[in-house]
């Protein structure tokens, strides 16, 4: 089976539907959390993720705009929440709130942040090494971070871990022994300093990492259209 990964979408429709141009053919489709936020179109990305039965999990925006009448609607991050909850439909809301905080696909663990907590960063050995520790599991597929990487790790006199990025992307295979966090990097804002849609396809123990251009004029267009704040924008130009 081969999986196409994809985490941290955040309502950015033309990354996405770059990526969906890009990929090879893959069978499945696997979402690591935050569908909405930051850009205008959550709705028509919770409409892929529904018309492929994607396999998703919960992401902290997505946790937030199920609880804004919980939260004081304060700040940028909130203010695009609240606009985009008022124009998901029902059926968007309930796919949401069915996501569970993990799941299990064929032997590895799906979650936004970390086994430990998903709104954990896995953006360090530190939390690293806490994060292989709170799971057995031989690959852990995660995002929350928006950097395409993974950080490996080898059991002996004590835990071994190193991490590698993948930007530019890359093929990373893992050997019978090694364990892994891997992030396929953000679809709708990367933060690893190099512009583009991040995603990843996985098939065994074989994970292929891409990064694909996208005309951001077409962000821009949909942030005036709606009325967003420009700085979007600015970020998706130098990724970061």
């Amino acid at each position: 089976m081969r999986y196409l990964v994809l985490a941290d979408i955040h309502g950015n429709w033309p990354a996405l539907e770059a990526v969906l141009q890009a990929a090879p053919p893959f069978d499945r489709v696997l979402f690591l959390g935050d569908a909405v936020g930051y850009y205008p179109d959550g709705d028509r990305v919770l409409d892929f993720l529904l018309e492929v039965g994607a396999e998703g999990v919960l992401g902290n925006h997505d946790a937030w705009l199920l609880a804004l009448e919980q939260l004081p609607v304060e700040g940028p991050v909130l203010e695009i929440l609240a606009w985009q909850r008022k124009r998901l439909s029902r059926r968007h809301l309930d796919y949401l709130a069915s996501w569970p905080w993990q799941k299990e696909v064929e032997g590895a663990l799906l979650v936004h942040g970390s086994p430990c907590d998903p709104f954990t960063y896995l953006d360090d050995l530190a939390p690293a090494r806490e994060a292989f520790a709170c799971t057995e599991k031989e690959l852990v597929l995660h995002g929350h971070t928006h950097l395409a990487g993974a950080f490996l790790a080898l059991e002996g006199p004590r835990l071994w871990v190193r991490h590698q990025a993948f930007p530019q992307g890359g093929e990373l295979l893992l050997s019978p022994k090694v364990r892994a966090l891997v992030n396929p990097g953000s679809v709708g804002q990367p933060r690893d300093g190099v512009p583009g849609a991040a995603f990843l396809l996985w098939e065994g123990r074989k994970l292929e990492f891409f990064r694909v251009d996208y005309p951001l004029n077409r962000v821009e267009a949909r942030l005036l259209e709606e009325g967003f704040p420009l700085w979007l924008l600015e970020r998706l130009k130098v990724g970061q």
